[in-house]
């Protein structure tokens, strides 16, 4: 009588290779739609101008100049280019602020019309102590800058910088012209804006989602993920094609 097999319990080491194809497939099936969505949308992006996202071809940004003959302060000289007059606070005291169609601007006496800009040093340290709401902490430096500095700031000029002395080293450019504050700055942006220049794979200007570097690794990304994503579903035993099973052949004649 022919011994019938007994059935061997497979071994830990089978067990966890099944196991770990499993747990490889079903996270690639899960990481692997994210990862699809990000190679794809990044390649659109890429082929999109950012000028045209923004309706710039079509839409004009230029605000309107006031009527000359319109009434304002007896100083007021030049009223040509105007475009908006206004009171506001700066450092803690009212100012009137003249824009002009050029972009330009600058700060005056109420009464006088003295013209009070540039801001002087002391005036954008005292607008950085008014904007800080952080843990106290003391101003460790200022400067007046009039070119870029690296990706963190490019402009309007002239801008004063002013660091302040807490642990993330925190710099704020301040208009030296109207007295706005510019831009905040500090260690954990200066961390995200190099991560983000690897995201994009823009390592000078940080900016650019339409580089070619970008473009070329999107379109790559895509084709990967969507290869993966078959090679994924012939490992499924629900989509295999079963065999046909032939007959044995019989003897022959």
């Amino acid at each position: 009588m022919a011994s019938v097999p007994v059935s061997r319990k497979p071994s830990r080491k089978l067990r966890l290779h099944v196991f770990g194809s499993k747990l490889h497939k079903w996270l690639a099936l899960f990481v692997g739609v994210q990862a699809l969505l990000w190679m794809g949308t990044g390649a659109i992006m890429s082929f999109l101008k950012i000028e045209k996202v923004r309706s710039e071809h079509v839409i004009t940004r230029q605000a309107e100049t006031l009527d000359p003959a319109l009434p304002g302060p007896r100083w007021l000289g030049d009223r040509q280019n105007l475009v908006a007059l206004t009171t506001k606070s700066v450092a803690g005291r009212a100012v009137v602020q003249i824009e002009r169609s050029d972009g330009s601007k600058t700060l005056h006496d109420p009464a006088t019309g003295q013209k009070l800009s540039p801001l002087s040093r002391v005036d954008a340290r005292a607008i950085a102590r008014r904007a800080w709401t952080g843990p106290e902490t003391l101003i460790a430096s200022e400067m007046l800058i009039e070119t870029p500095v690296g990706t963190e700031f490019g402009g309007p000029f002239p801008a004063w910088q002013v660091t302040f002395g807490d642990e993330d080293t925190t710099r704020i450019y301040i208009d030296a012209s109207s007295g706005a504050i510019l831009a905040a700055r500090s260690d954990t942006w200066r961390f995200f804006d190099f991560v983000w220049g690897l995201h994009i794979m823009d390592w000078t200007e940080r900016d650019r989602i339409n580089s070619w570097w970008l473009l070329v690794f999107g379109i790559g990304g895509t084709i990967i993920a969507l290869s993966g994503f078959v090679l994924l579903a012939n490992r499924f035993p629900k989509l295999r094609r079963k065999k046909v099973r032939r007959p044995p052949a019989g003897p022959s004649a």
